[in-house]
């Protein structure tokens, strides 16, 4: 996207934001008040040397929008650390902000630390920002809770013992139980702190009246640090398992997902996708998160929201997932949700600005190659592995944009192994035909995801039908990246940064990847169904119920004659399942 015209629709809202340079690298991490304000800055006016550098190296930015500044603070550290960004070397050493934890020992400490321990050790609250006032917090309740102030118990009764803060372990040899006291700490970290700031705010309205002005400043400012340090911030969230926060958007046939990642308790990295909606909602989120986690690390859990069958999601993930109704894991998913929203909302914005662009793309398109503005173009690709599973997809874009309600996909029926022409012929054969059959709109250019071999064996096919339509091919280089338009025997070479480059190549892309998305969900049916080959009375529709309702073929050989026909099958196709796979057991 064009930096200008992202920087037009920044909102007015606190959030944290990464620079990035043309190889998608993030080289800065900043945070903001005002989004629009300051990301705007980088863009516009003078800067000193260093900044400017750091501008001249930027070709996108991303961000996440968060509900205070403080937030935004904190995530700001959490992501320095996790991308190490070039440009903010000052801040990737090993300083970071405290938290306040109580330990489990068997005689608990209230401490302040910046380091947190393995998982059991204590249970922290924070990061706070702001070291002095979390230091401040932590005298305040040591001095009303009586926990172990000693970090080793001595062998006999301390000062805070006598000035009843402390229960005395070092004399008192019997069991203490400090539950009490350790829920009302908790409680108060977490932000039910009306108990002890009003007994505070009456001590300084005493002292106020007793012409005790300086002790009634301190119990102000005490007052002021305890607010600071339970301020909300939903950033860090207290335990450290690994989850991914999943928001799910979908609006007139688009997915926006924005998935948050916490580790250790901190946000650390925030991921943003849009794609289109070919089939359910819950298949297409399925597909995606699938291959997001065969790039990325799994997490123990995950929390998603705005899908239907979340069980189903997480056993076919192997992710556990959990649902987050109340606290900081729902704040966290509601921001997921909220910037899956936005980004969406967003886009559009921005294709807004750019459908003239688009048309005018086309128009040059079609000067190009010598034919009328192609405003309806089709794009065919093939997939197939090793000439098993051969499907064929066919994308739409209408006026420059894709068109989703108009993919088709084909299974390649009369073509045996891997034969791109024949494979091609017949697909572009049972397209053209129907759209002839039906009197339905043709498209003014047919785009092939291939070379000459794709391109002359539509061309043939077209001509059988006595059609005319213009067909070109993109070539891909090593790298699988348009690179070539093969049209009318010549091959044209194109600028990366010119429009119809652009379009060309999100074109290929969006065929490419549509016909891989149908090939491995036609290849997962065909390994069902080579198990459930030869069971009388088990078609397609019924394989596909079993395919949806028990989702692996473990599943299917372990259930039951009842458990089969709670899934639809009906009875005595039912005895036969469980009789095919019975039998397999026992031998």
């Amino acid at each position: 996207m064009i930096i200008e015209e992202k920087l037009k629709l920044l909102p007015d809202l606190p959030g944290c934001y990464q620079m990035k340079d043309k190889n998608g690298v993030i080289i800065y991490v900043g945070k903001a008040k005002n989004l629009k304000n300051r990301v705007r800055s980088y863009f516009h006016g003078a800067h000193n040397a260093k900044t400017t550098k750091l501008v001249s190296e930027i070709v996108d930015f991303d961000y996440v929008i968060t509900s205070s500044e403080l937030e935004a603070f904190v995530l700001e550290i959490n992501m320095i650390k996790e991308y190490d960004p070039k440009y903010n070397i000052m801040l990737t050493d090993d300083k970071t902000y405290p938290y306040i934890a109580i330990t489990n020992e068997a005689h608990p400490r209230l401490i302040v630390t910046r380091n947190k321990r393995k998982k059991g050790e204590a249970r922290y609250f924070g990061p706070y920002p702001n070291v002095k006032a979390a230091r401040s917090t932590v005298d305040l309740l040591n001095r009303i809770y009586p926990l172990r102030k000693c970090y080793t118990i001595p062998n006999k009764e301390c000062l805070y013992y006598h000035i009843k803060q402390c229960l005395g372990p070092c004399i008192n040899k019997e069991a203490i139980d400090y539950s009490i006291y350790k829920n009302k700490i908790a409680s108060f970290l977490n932000g039910d702190a009306k108990e002890v700031i009003e007994k505070i705010r009456l001590d300084m309205e005493k002292a106020s009246e007793n012409l005790e002005f300086e002790k009634a400043i301190e119990y102000r400012d005490l007052i002021s640090s305890i607010e600071n340090t339970i301020a909300k911030q939903k950033i860090s969230i207290n335990d450290l398992t690994s989850r991914d926060y999943i928001g799910v958007y979908v609006d007139n046939d688009e997915i926006s997902i924005n998935i948050i990642i916490t580790r250790l308790g901190n946000i650390v990295q925030n991921h943003q996708t849009i794609i289109d909606v070919y089939d359910s909602v819950d298949d297409e989120v399925f597909n995606y998160l699938y291959q997001f986690y065969e790039l990325n690390t799994k997490p123990k859990e995950f929390v998603i929201d705005g899908v239907e069958n979340k069980d189903l999601i997480s056993e076919l993930l192997a992710i556990s997932s959990i649902e987050a109704k109340i606290g900081k894991k729902k704040e966290i998913l509601d921001m997921a949700i909220s910037n899956a929203k936005f980004n969406l909302e967003n886009k559009r914005n921005i294709y807004k600005n750019q459908v003239l662009k688009k048309l005018d793309t086309i128009d040059q398109l079609g000067e190009l190659l010598g034919i009328s503005t192609p405003r309806r173009i089709e794009a065919f690709d093939n997939s197939n592995l090793f000439g098993e599973y051969p499907v064929s997809a066919m994308v739409c874009y209408i006026n420059g944009k894709p068109a989703p309600k108009e993919f088709r996909k084909y299974h390649v029926k009369t073509v045996e192994g891997a034969n791109d022409y024949e494979t091609m012929k017949e697909v572009i054969y049972r397209r053209y035909l129907r759209l002839i059959m039906e009197d339905a709109l043709l498209p003014d250019l047919i785009v092939m995801d291939g070379g000459a071999i794709q391109v002359h064996a539509a061309l043939d096919v077209l001509a059988a039908l006595n059609l005319e339509i213009p067909v070109m091919g993109i070539q891909k280089n090593e790298h699988h990246k348009a690179s070539i338009i093969f049209y009318n025997e010549k091959h044209i070479t194109i600028e990366k940064n010119n429009p119809i480059y652009l379009l060309l190549a999100d074109i290929s892309q969006k065929v490419h990847d549509f016909a891989i998305s149908f090939f491995r969900s036609t290849k997962a049916k065909g390994f069902f169904a080579s198990y459930l080959d030869g069971i009388e009375g088990l078609g397609i529709k019924r394989r596909d119920t079993l395919i949806k309702h028990f989702v692996t073929i473990d599943n299917i050989k372990q259930a039951s004659i009842e458990e089969l026909i709670n899934a639809g099958i009906p009875r005595n196709v039912a005895v036969k399942i469980f009789q095919k796979f019975n039998k397999e057991n026992n031998e």
